[in-house]
């Protein structure tokens, strides 16, 4: 009798052939997930409305998004922590490679918070091709370490908690990937890597991208996985008219959409349920919060159209009725087909990320300076001592060229020996007057052998060479000519900067304060035969969250130069804009020109900002400060000066938009500023 019940066993026919594993098991419940970008976000609703209608999920397979929700939620996401987390990212912060301001050092900021478009590329063999997309994924990398946390290692893809497999493809040799095994962050990031936009993943003589490209949508690998019943969910659009495609970004979408739709039908055939949700008006790249959350909604209205045919398969699973697709099989392939197809595993870790060359370029416009373009460069050396070399060129109507040289030697300090060229054409005002245009050229020579930089503290001491060069008399708006000699100062130079504030432009929390100490002469030891010159300056400024959308920031701010000869021009006290046209400029709201002021200046200033609508802020500036040229005098703080300002700022992906209108006893009338694009 044993012989004959295993005889009759193996004559059972297998799930391939009949959906069903045997006709006394409950059948296999695989789920697959479309590729597309941010519309993929619907997926989401749909395995709500799969676990609501009280159906197992044995096998989840995706592409691209699908990928990653599908990775996730194998892994024991929610979908409550789906849609949380949808809802909740900085996509215009992860989809680029900009890093967390609060994890960087200083100076790596300031860099950062300069150019609106920057690209990291390297020339090594093992790296080469980390450069081949626009965006290299560092923050996706880095949101997949922590939404991976525990299954970082090299795992079975089955032995997850839902089995799960995912796909991408090899442009080398324009192979389908198939992912069961390995490293689940890189296969992930693998498969959602679209061509020219996301840099490859390189694994040997492999290079792999977005899985759409060969298979969008793979419910054949969740057949092959022993899927008996395939619930599918297809973010896929429709393809563009002729007339719709007006822009190379519309031509190249068309590509992959295109090449999206290998194997598509076939595989929407073999599929029990396929819910194709209504994209219409989205593109992959719609990742504001409001389309996150209309793709939700219609990801939900769609899996409510297929209720009953949810709660139909549910019945006849627990009624253990085969008779859901017990025809559909994968279709057979010719063997050109299968050698273009692969299951592949990543069996080592990648090359970490290391600091790369980085090219970027800056622009800006504003109603004092008009326009203005910089293009900037980092690069890392490995002669012997660590290096890098950091250099910009500012064109428009001030030019400055800068080259600086940092040593990584063991130890806290990273000694710094700079150059920076500066070709001034600057308007001076007095009481809201313009009164002379100077025009003068500046060469700086600087070695900083002290130069500590930690994530938010900088400490740097050195000496300063400065040479100017007044190649046009100063013009008085009258006309005058006033002639100035060419001068030369050596400095010693002390500057401490402590920066803990979320944001660059629009904190809501977090410190910024910056004290320095200059020491000028004109012979390393005194200026004109008399002791040198004495400047101190000084930030303070803490921001205070009084709502989630209310900003207080207090700020106290002050310059002091203290000197036995007259205050020579290229150092003198000046108050403007945001936007710094020369080293001792201090921003003081209602002036929006460079305007000079007493030898010895302090100022009390409170800001209230208020974010009244996403990356929109709505900001009041009020000050009131004390100029003086007799220490004496300055220290009753009696205010001589006041100032107002009420502005608007959108920061934007090319940097804050934003206008001001203010008013300052130091200016008549009304000023208005308009900037556009990053303070360089």
């Amino acid at each position: 009798m044993l012989i004959v019940a295993i005889l009759t066993l193996m004559a059972v026919p297998s799930h391939s052939q009949t959906g069903w594993t045997d006709a006394f098991a409950r059948p296999k419940v695989a789920v697959v997930l479309s590729g597309g970008g941010a519309k993929g976000v619907a997926h989401i609703s749909a395995l709500r409305a799969i676990e609501e209608a009280g159906l197992p999920i044995d096998i989840i397979c995706g592409t691209s998004m699908g990928s990653l929700i599908g990775g996730l939620y194998a892994i024991g996401w929610s979908t409550d922590e789906l849609d949380s987390l949808v809802r909740t990212q900085d996509w215009t912060f992860l989809l680029t490679d900009r890093v967390n301001p609060e994890s960087i050092d200083i100076d790596t900021r300031r860099i950062q918070n300069t150019y609106a478009l920057w690209h990291a590329f390297t020339t090594g063999k093992a790296n080469r091709n980390s450069g081949a997309g626009f965006i290299r994924g560092t923050n996706l990398d880095h949101l997949f370490d922590q939404l991976l946390e525990g299954y970082l290692d090299s795992i079975d893809f089955n032995t997850l908690p839902i089995p799960f497999a995912c796909v991408a493809t090899d442009v080398i040799t324009n192979t389908e990937i198939d992912f069961h095994s390995g490293y689940l962050k890189q296969a992930m990031r693998a498969s959602m890597s679209i061509p020219g936009v996301f840099s490859p993943v390189r694994w040997g003589n492999r290079l792999l991208v977005d899985g759409g490209l060969r298979n969008n949508y793979p419910a054949d690998i969740a057949r092959q996985m022993g899927a008996d019943i395939i619930i599918g969910v297809t973010v896929q659009g429709d393809t563009l008219a002729a007339d719709d495609i007006t822009g190379p970004i519309d031509l190249f979408m068309q590509v992959i959409d295109i090449n999206c739709k290998n194997k598509y039908r076939d595989n929407i055939a073999m599929s029990d349920i396929v819910m194709h949700v209504d994209v219409s008006g989205y593109t992959a790249a719609s990742f504001t919060a409001d389309a996150i959350d209309t793709l939700l909604r219609r990801g939900a209205e769609e899996a409510l159209r297929h209720r009953d045919e949810l709660h139909a398969l549910r019945d006849d699973i627990a009624a253990k009725r085969p008779r859901w697709n017990t025809q559909r099989t994968v279709s057979p392939t010719s063997s050109d087909e299968e050698e273009e197809k692969a299951t592949y595993k990543l069996t080592a870790p990648p090359t970490p990320l290391l600091y790369n060359p980085i090219v970027g370029v800056a622009f800006r416009f504003d109603n004092e300076e008009t326009g203005a373009l910089q293009i900037g460069a980092r690069f890392p050396f490995h002669w012997g001592i660590p290096m890098e070399v950091i250099g910009h060129l500012r064109l428009g109507k001030r030019i400055q060229f800068h080259a600086e040289q940092n040593l990584y030697p063991r130890g806290v300090t990273s000694p710094a020996l700079s150059y920076t060229y500066f070709r001034n054409d600057i308007d001076l005002y007095a009481d809201g007057i313009r009164t002379y245009n100077s025009k003068y050229n500046q060469h700086r020579l600087a070695f900083m052998p002290i130069n500590s930089r930690f994530r938010k503290y900088k400490l740097s001491a050195g000496i300063i060479f400065d040479y100017f060069d007044f190649f046009d008399p100063i013009l008085s708006a009258g006309g005058t000519a006033i002639v100035i000699d060419d001068a030369r100062f050596f400095s010693y130079h002390f500057e401490s900067i402590l920066n803990t504030e979320n944001d660059y432009y629009t904190p809501t929390r977090g410190i910024f304060f910056t004290a320095s100490y200059t020491y000028r002469t004109d012979n390393l030891i005194s200026y004109l035969d008399n002791p040198g010159i004495s400047e101190v300056r000084t930030i303070w400024r803490s921001s205070f969250p009084l709502s989630s959308r209310f900003t207080l920031s207090p700020c106290l701010f002050g310059r002091m130069a203290f000197s036995h000869t007259d205050i020579p021009l290229p150092f003198a006290n000046a108050l403007g804009s945001y936007q710094s046209l020369v080293d001792q400029q201090l921003a003081f709201p209602g002036v929006h020109s460079l305007t000079f002021v007493d030898p010895l200046f302090v100022a009390a200033q409170l800001r209230f900002q208020f974010n009244f609508h996403k990356s929109q802020y709505l900001i009041l500036r009020a000050a009131l400060a004390r100029q003086s040229d007799d220490i004496n005098d300055l220290i009753q703080f009696i205010p001589n000066i006041y100032g107002f300002a009420i502005g608007y700022c959108y920061n934007s992906f090319l940097g804050p938009i934003s206008a001001d209108l203010g008013y300052s006893t130091l200016a008549p009338g009304l000023n208005f500023y308009l900037n556009i694009g990053h303070y360089f």
